[in-house]
């Protein structure tokens, strides 16, 4: 089975070469293909279905016979052990992500609320009248875990590292941040050496003095920031057992996270003792020449050329840009009105000159080019959440004076910074002072 599913792989590779071969000949004359060529890919597109339908049954029952083969080796329970065995059940949350997260975070606000009132009701108890899971439940009493001899010892914690983290996991996937990968991680409060200048080698002639040049090398300190955000919501809205609480409670709480992480991510502003610096501190902007096709390639040339000359590789690099911004360059066509930059589609997955697209509107009027091989990052795996009745919280222009309004505030607190590991890291095309 396994060599049919070899020859099936080697024919499905084969087709897809002729694929490329069928398509280049279009592309080489930039038109679309003729009648002959389209009946060719047509029936090349009806090869690929099948093998790849024939592969996926293949890999199935390849699967199901080493299963039934493994099974059958395993030698049969004596008659003690199969006394000693016992039914186990696992129940699992069917709640969509995040959501326990935020029914946790109510529970605990409605019985602080219950309290100002003189009224006791403990964060299960009220867990328990809105109807919340028994996850959510265990969650809610982590603390007392009993003693190590109890069948369900440190089960809440368990619960807790889920429940928490499948909130952290999607505050991660909301920002621009996350969405990248490559960073070098360390701890906090550390200090990591990094070369500033490298060395320079030169060809000498017989007899001829030889060139002396050194490194110089610095240090990056990754100092401990905390990042908070607050929302703010009425107490009766807190009390209601509707399900679409919970969902607004969640995505508020991420919203405001993500807004902060990427705002101070994507600015240009130096680190202070209570923020990192963002990315973009100390970079020098490329004026932006203007937005055609022509325009974004010369613009694109200097942005690549600024990591060229800082001996940094595309390699690991990203393109983050807004949504707007990738729409109108996917929308750029040449005269034969193909897509000027192949890659950049208006939905899924984008690629400008091979290099991989990250969109938010958070960059703004802004395309950057960064390298995350060169940005050092220390962050925990939590977050804190905390609840008050009794501030004054001022938002802009709005002011909210929670006892007085019937407000409860709800702080998200979460551990994380990073910094540039060299100066050179990033580069930037500035659309706001120029095209």
């Amino acid at each position: 089975m396994k060599e049919y599913l070899a020859k099936l792989l080697k024919a499905l590779s084969e087709k897809n070469q002729a694929m490329q071969t069928a398509l280049s000949k279009a592309s080489a004359e930039g038109t679309t293909p003729d009648e002959s060529t389209e009946a060719e890919i047509q029936a090349i597109e009806k090869d690929i279905a099948a093998l790849n339908v024939n592969i996926e049954r293949t890999k199935k029952q390849i699967a199901a016979a080493e299963e039934a083969a493994k099974n059958a080796n395993k030698p049969e329970p004596s008659h003690g052990e199969e006394t000693k065995k016992k039914s186990v059940i696992t129940m699992e949350s069917n709640l969509p992500a995040g959501i326990g997260f935020a029914q946790y975070a109510r529970a605990k606000i409605c019985s602080q609320l219950e309290a100002k009132k003189g009224n006791f009701v403990s964060p299960m108890d009220v867990a328990k009248q809105m109807g919340f899971s028994d996850e959510v439940q265990d969650l809610v009493t982590k603390a007392t875990l009993g003693t190590t001899t109890d069948s369900g010892f440190a089960a809440s914690l368990v619960h807790e590292n889920r429940l928490v983290g499948e909130f952290v996991e999607m505050l991660r996937a909301a920002t621009v941040f996350d969405k990248i990968t490559g960073f070098r991680a360390v701890p906090f409060n550390s200090k990591i050496p990094s070369q500033l200048t490298s060395g320079t080698a030169a060809w000498v002639g017989e007899g001829a003095v030889k060139p002396v040049t050194n490194p110089t090398y610095g240090e990056v300190e990754i100092k401990e920031h905390k990042l908070a955000a607050i929302t703010v919501y009425t107490q009766e809205l807190m009390r209601r057992s509707d399900p679409a609480v919970d969902v607004l409670v969640r995505d508020d709480l991420i919203e405001a996270s993500k807004v902060l992480i990427d705002n101070t991510f994507l600015d240009a502003a130096a680190a202070t003792a209570v923020r990192p610096a963002g990315v973009l501190n100390a970079v020098t902007a490329i004026t932006a020449a203007g937005t055609t096709a022509a325009n974004y390639e010369a613009d694109l040339l200097k942005l690549i050329s600024a990591f060229v000359t800082a001996n940094l590789s595309l390699d690991g690099a990203y393109f983050l840009m807004s949504e707007t911004r990738a729409a109108q360059i996917s929308l750029l066509r040449d005269a034969l009105g193909n897509s000027y930059f192949n890659g950049m589609s208006l939905r899924g997955e984008r690629t400008l000159l091979g290099v991989p697209v990250i969109t938010s509107q958070a960059v703004g009027d802004k395309i950057i080019l960064i390298k995350t091989s060169e940005i050092l990052l220390a962050q925990d795996g939590g977050v804190d959440v905390s609840y008050s009745d009794q501030a004054t919280i001022v938002d802009g222009s709005t002011t909210h004076n929670l006892w007085q309004q019937n407000k409860f505030a709800v702080r998200v607190e979460k551990y994380i910074t990073w910094a540039k590991r060299r100066p050179v890291a990033s580069a930037f095309i500035d659309y706001a002072t120029g095209g």
